[in-house]
């Protein structure tokens, strides 16, 4: 057989060279393909925490600096404050600019409420009427999860910050029982407080601070 005509092919070795070759190739564009994708999750996760901590301070924020002075009759037929607020039940208040796209017969006035559930979440509430009936139940959204450390403070005539709205210390009866006046005359007789402060802390953010101007209040 004439040498120059013989085929020449791999050897056993220089096949297990290259499948080792290939082997650590593929581990390696593996192992950055994994880190590219966890770090996409990771990125993906922290927008969508910050795009939730947006909404949740522009809604309250749009709540809040929409504040008009309108009490209202609670379930019981009791009369409630424009704003009421307290540290253990929360803040409820009556905002203007309830947008109506559908031209719905109803008031643009609207009736908000910014408590914190069992699960410890930052929830929203609010009522399709101002004047409730004892089956009026609110519409609930959570705004921000796993929040700890929630206080409200207001802001008085006299630039003194207030834990509880109306001073006297109470929701609508309540208040009116410690000040020893009728609950219409104790829960019209406060004005909304010249601005709100609220605190809290959330997992993501650590300690977040708000602080809103009430409009129309008396400066």
């Amino acid at each position: 057989m004439n040498p120059r005509n013989r085929q020449q092919g791999f050897t056993l070795v220089e096949l297990l060279i290259a499948i080792a070759i290939f082997v650590v190739m593929a581990a390696m564009a593996y192992g950055g393909l994994s880190a590219v994708i966890s770090s996409r999750e990771t990125v993906t996760a922290a927008l969508d925490r910050s795009k939730t901590m947006q909404m949740a301070v522009w809604r309250i924020g749009n709540d809040l600096e929409q504040i008009v002075n309108r009490p209202i009759r609670d379930s019981f037929g009791d009369s409630q404050p424009a704003l009421a607020g307290s540290p253990d039940v929360g803040i409820q208040f009556t905002r203007n600019g309830w947008r109506n796209p559908l031209g719905e017969i109803r008031s643009s006035l609207q009736r908000v409420a910014y408590r914190v559930d069992e699960d410890d979440n930052l929830v929203r509430d609010y009522w399709r009427v101002l004047d409730q009936a004892q089956d009026s139940v609110p519409v609930e959204s959570t705004l921000v999860e796993e929040v700890s450390n929630v206080e409200w403070r207001f802001l008085d005539s006299d630039r003194q910050w207030q834990d509880r709205w109306p001073p006297n210390g109470g929701l609508g009866a309540a208040g009116a029982a410690t000040s020893g006046l009728p609950s219409d005359v104790a829960s019209a007789q406060y004005d909304p407080p010249l601005a709100i402060e609220l605190r809290f802390t959330a997992p993501a953010w650590g300690d977040v601070r708000l602080l809103y101007m009430v409009p129309g209040a008396d400066k």
